[in-house]
């Protein structure tokens, strides 16, 4: 697993640098934090992001957010702080692992992967809820379609929908696009 290291105490780096490494982890690339984040995420394209941070500031919050919001991937963040109010921004932010240090290679290799597979589910429970609204709002049109069909044509739901579905199969389009076509034409 490829992982990039976010971090400005130098030795605090090295220790880390070992610890990912004997872990099992391949450390593509070690940033300061005022480095370019991004550019290294795709640059690297890592499986996941480690931030060390003494007491992350207001920004590093942010570009972790945004981070998460434009490269997704498991972001783990490593404190000194033991400050709930700090790990709670942390998690609003897309932290997946909120760490105290003092960290072995086993544990570094459980967070990680904990942290990734916490992550992939999430992901996949987006991806689903993302699919099923689209699908809700598609059903939506098509029923709305309908209703028009039927008040306009004096046609029972069966016929309207049957109307519907003969259309996209002419026209070789998805039952909601021509289900939009129809109310589009119906506002004009």
């Amino acid at each position: 697993m490829r992982v990039l290291l976010v971090d400005r105490q130098s030795a605090r780096l090295s220790t880390l640098r070992a610890v990912i490494a004997d872990a099992g982890f391949d450390v593509v690339d070690v940033l300061h934090e005022d480095a370019d984040l991004y550019a290294a995420v795709e640059r690297h394209a890592p499986d996941a992001v480690i931030v060390g941070a003494d007491s992350p500031s207001r920004d590093v919050l942010e570009d972790v957010a945004t981070l998460g919001r434009r490269y997704p991937k498991p972001l783990l963040m490593l404190s000194s702080q033991d400050d709930r109010r700090l790990m709670a921004q942390a998690a609003d932010a897309g932290v997946s692992a909120y760490v105290m240090e003092g960290l072995s290679p086993a544990l570094v290799r459980s967070l990680v992967d904990v942290a990734v597979r916490q992550f992939r589910q999430m992901e996949s429970l987006k991806r689903e809820l993302a699919q099923t609204r689209e699908t809700l709002a598609d059903r939506q049109v098509i029923d709305r379609a309908k209703c028009l069909l039927m008040e306009r044509s004096a046609l029972s739901e069966q016929q309207a929908y049957t109307r519907l579905r003969k259309s996209a199969m002419d026209h070789g389009l998805p039952l909601p696009e021509v289900a939009r076509q129809v109310m589009v034409h119906a506002a004009d």
